[in-house]
């Protein structure tokens, strides 16, 4: 874990590489043709750790092209290899991106991602979901504090939701 921490703080962009892993075949194209998996996807696929992987996830979530349903779904080819903690980890992720009735509410992913410190599950949920704040149960001043802190991370389109929920964060202005 502490090879995977320090290699990610080193070079945090690693998460983007690609490695060929496999061949898949395109039944269209009539051939194989090769299949390169991330860190992310590997480490799935290899059966690593909940630790090591909610580390990458962290990681590749921290980039604004995987902050995509799109992005977030090319995972589902390599869950069904993951342990049950990581397959729990992604299907939360999973359920951001669509609306089922036996997924998990965005409160109650947003309760997992914290206690896991998946923090830049956090800042997705927030900016998919921006009324989720309220069901935090934050004081109107950590609110604010908080947000403040983590402002650079959400959209200005999700800021002003978040404000135009939670009006006694404009008191005193």
């Amino acid at each position: 874990f502490k090879v995977v921490a320090a290699l990610l703080k080193a070079w945090p962009d690693a998460v983007k590489e690609k490695a060929e892993s496999s061949f898949e075949y395109i039944f269209e194209e009539r051939q194989w043709v090769p299949y390169w998996d991330t860190p992310l996807q590997m480490a799935c696929s290899c059966r690593a750790s909940f630790e090591i992987t909610s580390l990458v996830l962290n990681t590749w979530l921290s980039f604004k092209e995987n902050r995509t349903k799109s992005a977030i779904m090319t995972l589902q080819r390599v869950t069904a290899d993951c342990t049950g903690d990581v397959k729990d980890l992604i299907s939360h992720l999973f359920a951001l991106c669509n609306n089922n009735a036996d997924n998990p509410s965005p409160s109650e992913i947003m309760d997992y991602f914290v206690q896991i410190e998946l923090w830049n599950g956090v800042t997705l949920n927030v900016n998919w979901n921006p009324a989720v704040i309220k069901t935090m149960g934050l004081d109107t001043k950590a609110m604010a504090d908080s947000l403040s802190a983590v402002g650079r991370c959400y959209s200005l389109t999700t800021m002003l939701e978040v404000i135009r929920n939670e009006q006694d964060l404009l008191e005193g202005v």
